[in-house]
């Protein structure tokens, strides 16, 4: 954990060296496919497909400190699909993702810039009713995200690889570890 708040104030400041380059991107987005890789050691199974839709809302303020380098810090709020155990269909759980950000633009004359992005950070449980009636407790646990999109003047379109892992105590002892493709279109703002 102290290597990740050791790269957060690394990108923070340099993130402070850029002048009037802040700006502030907002995000949704729709997964594609997802799959939790191990929901619980005993109650459910593994490598279970998810079921309904999950979403995302990202919020990221940027900054560009050297020409096609950008790098900030986000968060946002998460809805994970369900899971289908013995026929019926149980939410998981939400998260609010914390994170650094690292994206480096290609073709930066162009109106259309290609782009690739990292995304490092911390994943803060918000579970839902189906473990808060269970009285399971849900540790914070590691997100990271890597993609790529493209910007047309202030318009992103972007796709990702997300990961979540979350730690889980109480009557559904494990982890939740959920793989997902994300389609997400957004909007930057300069301020």
């Amino acid at each position: 954990m102290k290597k990740l708040y050791m790269l957060m104030f690394f990108i923070y400041s340099i993130v402070g060296l850029a002048e009037d380059t802040d700006e502030l991107e907002f995000r949704i987005g729709g997964n594609l496919a997802g799959k939790y890789k191990e929901v619980n050691k005993t109650n459910f199974r593994n490598e279970s497909e998810s079921q309904g839709e999950g979403y995302e809302f990202i919020v990221e303020l940027v900054h560009e400190p050297i020409s096609n380098l950008i790098t900030g810090l986000g968060t946002g709020y998460q809805r994970g699909s369900e899971i289908r155990i013995d026929g019926a269909d149980y939410g998981i759980i939400d998260t609010i993702p914390i994170y650094a950000t690292v994206k480096y633009r290609f073709n930066e004359e162009s109106i259309y810039k290609p782009y690739i992005k990292l995304n490092l950070g911390v994943s803060i449980p918000y579970t839902r009713a189906d473990l808060d009636r269970t009285g399971v407790i849900t540790e914070t646990g590691f997100y990271y995200s890597l993609g790529g999109g493209i910007e047309y003047k202030n318009t992103i379109i972007d796709l990702s690889y997300q990961y979540n892992k979350n730690e889980l105590d109480g009557k559904y002892d494990g982890k939740v570890e959920f793989f997902r493709l994300t389609l997400g279109i957004g909007y930057r703002l300069d301020i």
